[in-house]
This record gives C-alpha cells, sequence and structure tokens, in this order.
C-alpha cells in the first residue's frame, strides 16, 4: 500500500482475488487503457485474495481520489495525459476493474447478479485503496473511466465524499458527428449499450427501444443521453466536488481549462511551467496510440468528412434527442447545465 509498484490489473470477482501486475513509471505514462493492451512482454504478477489486500488496506493512509467522467471520443485519454504531467497528480486510464464494477452495477438488481449493492461497495472500496496510491507523496492519483462508467458516478460520489470529478463533454450534433466517422465507433457504442440503456431506464423512466431496432445516428443519441443523464445525476448530487468541461473549451484554451481542472483537484500547476507541459509532444499525437499525430485541425477536417458521408444518420440521432428532450426533463437538465443546445 505503500506506492504503485503494484497495479491492481484484474479482480476475479468469483473468487474474490486480484491480480497485481509489477508495473513500473512507464507501464503508467505509456498506457492509453490499463487493460490487456497495456501488457509488455515479460510483465509478471500475481493473485491475493481479498482478505489480504484488505488486510494490507487496514495499515494505509486514507487518501482522496480523483475522477474523470466523460460521454466517450471527447478528448478524455488527452486530458488525462496533460494531468499526469502535471508534478502534484498521478493519471490512470480506465482500469479495468472499474468496467467490471459499472457492468455489475447496471446488473445489481437483476436476478443472476452474483454480487448485491452492499458487496459492490465494498468492492469498490478495495480498489480505490489501491488506486489512490501514488508514486510520490503529496500526489493525488486521478482516475480516468471508461465511457459507460458514468452511471457508477453519483454512487461513487455519494460513497466517498472526499473524492472530486470532472465530467467532460461536448455538445450533442459534434459527438454524433464524431462516433458516426469511424465504423468502429459505432460497434463499441453498440457493444456498450447494456449499462447505458439500464442507467438511462433508472434515471428517467423512459421505454427505451431495443437496440437492434436503433439506427447508428440513434444508438449515438441514447449513448450521448444516457452519459450526461449520468454525469448531470453525480454533479446535481456531489455539488462543487464536480465541475463540467467541454472539450472544444479545452482546445480553445487547453491552459486556462487544464489549469481550472487541476485546481478543482486541489493540485493547481505552476503558472510558469504551464506552457512547456502544454508543449510536451505527446500532447500532439493520437491520444489512444500515440505513434499517430493528432491535431484540432486534422479533428475538424474528419469531422466534415463524417456531416459529408453521414448526414441522414446525424440528423435522425439529433432528432431521436430532440424527441427525448420533449418526454425527459432530466436530459433536458443535463443539457441546460452543460449549456448545450439541440437547435442549429
Amino acid at each position: 500500500m505503500a506506492d504503485t509498484r503494484l497495479y491492481p490489473f484484474q479482480v476475479n470477482w468469483l473468487m474474490e482475488q486480484v491480480y497485481l501486475l509489477q508495473a513500473d513509471a512507464a507501464f503508467y505514462e505509456q498506457a492509453a487503457f490499463l487493460d490487456q493492451r497495456a501488457m509488455r512482454q515479460g510483465m509478471q504478477g500475481g493473485w491475493f485474495g481479498f482478505d489480504a489486500v484488505r488486510a494490507s488496506m487496514k495499515s494505509a493512509p486514507e487518501r482522496p481520489l480523483g475522477l474523470v467522467f466523460h460521454i466517450g471520443h471527447c478528448g478524455s485519454t488527452l486530458i488525462s495525459r496533460a494531468l499526469g504531467l502535471a508534478p502534484g497528480l498521478f493519471s490512470l486510464r480506465e482500469p479495468l476493474p472499474f468496467r467490471d464494477i459499472a457492468m455489475a452495477w447496471a446488473e445489481r438488481d437483476a436476478p443472476w447478479s452474483p454480487r448485491s449493492q452492499a458487496t459492490l461497495q465494498k468492492d469498490m472500496t478495495l480498489v480505490r485503496a489501491l488506486w489512490s496510491r501514488t508514486p510520490a507523496s503529496g500526489q493525488l492519483s486521478v482516475v480516468k473511466t471508461t465511457s459507460f462508467c458514468s452511471q457508477l458516478a453519483a454512487p461513487w460520489l455519494s460513497q466517498f465524499n472526499d473524492d472530486r470529478a470532472v465530467c467532460l463533454a461536448m455538445a450533442p450534433e459534434i459527438y454524433i458527428a464524431t462516433v458516426l466517422g469511424a465504423q468502429g465507433y459505432v460497434i463499441d457504442l453498440v457493444g456498450g449499450a447494456k449499462p447505458r440503456m439500464a442507467g438511462l431506464t433508472e434515471a428517467t423512466g423512459a421505454d427505451l427501444a431495443r437496440v437492434h431496432e436503433l439506427s447508428p445516428g440513434e444508438v449515438a443519441a441514447m449513448t450521448f443521453a444516457a452519459e450526461m443523464v449520468a454525469m448531470h445525476n453525480a454533479a446535481e448530487s456531489a455539488g462543487a466536488r464536480v465541475i463540467r468541461v467541454d472539450f472544444d473549451q479545452y482546445l480553445a484554451d487547453p491552459g486556462a481549462t487544464l489549469q481550472t481542472i487541476a485546481r478543482h483537484f486541489g493540485k493547481p500547476i505552476d503558472g510558469a511551467a504551464l506552457p512547456g507541459l502544454l508543449a510536451n509532444p505527446v500532447l500532439g499525437r493520437y491520444s489512444k496510440a500515440t505513434d499517430y499525430p493528432f491535431s484540432a485541425q486534422e479533428r475538424q477536417q474528419r469531422l466534415r468528412e463524417s456531416r459529408a458521408a453521414k448526414g441522414d444518420e446525424i440528423n435522425r440521432g439529433m432528432a431521436w434527442l430532440a424527441a427525448f428532450a420533449q418526454e425527459h426533463a432530466p436530459f433536458n437538465a443535463a443539457l441546460e447545465a452543460f449549456s448545450y443546445s439541440l437547435e442549429g
């Protein structure tokens, strides 16, 4: 519990064991996703029972945790990498066990669920203690979650009163145009529909169509609505412990936005060091695959191409959102809180 050299890579929930992986600084710095894609040849680890980990937790100091919840494909990895360059912050990107808990939370009341809500809350306490460790004293660990984990934002922040979060999004039309611009994104949205639809139904009482009955633009719209409502509920319940950030706001003024986030987490960045941090070459690369360059101009070009090729589907998605907003006040409130419009 003293440092980060053993990373909780994977959990066997039925056996109640954690696989602790031997990890160095490069492992955390390079990984876009802390799952199988982050594994390097020769890395080793071992399985440890929950009881052994909980016994170690008893002597560990209580530490707060920062979190980044987001709608997906909205610059969360880029911002997480930027935060990780700041001396006071330590970034973890998309831990696999967080996804597991979010999926289990969506099914916690189902008759086949092997873990109750109370058990899942104990699970959250266990992994949180491991994630909150930092390489250096005085740092704050910031976990960037997978997008469908937003359904866990409100219960997480309700359980852990010292944790703070950023909720990251972008305007609905930009989001739909972004995800429709790559077939792989649409496939991912269908794969993640289950927890999102469960959360959206729970939050709004909506009678949603089956996912196979939705067009790609409508799947994107449903995903957007689910994430926005989940993050809004978290912000409403946690108050000042949550701030909302728009990705295009970050792109327009990355320094100011990054400083706002760092201050929110209680770790402001030295103003003199901020330009050098933002000039780091990794921030000019595609964040999920840093071998490839990526810029705001390339993003705009991809949006133009998506709008030209997928205009009808984008319109279907926006129509779905407009109809949903008319019937469900929580979604309207989420849009208003971010100052997003469904018009134009």
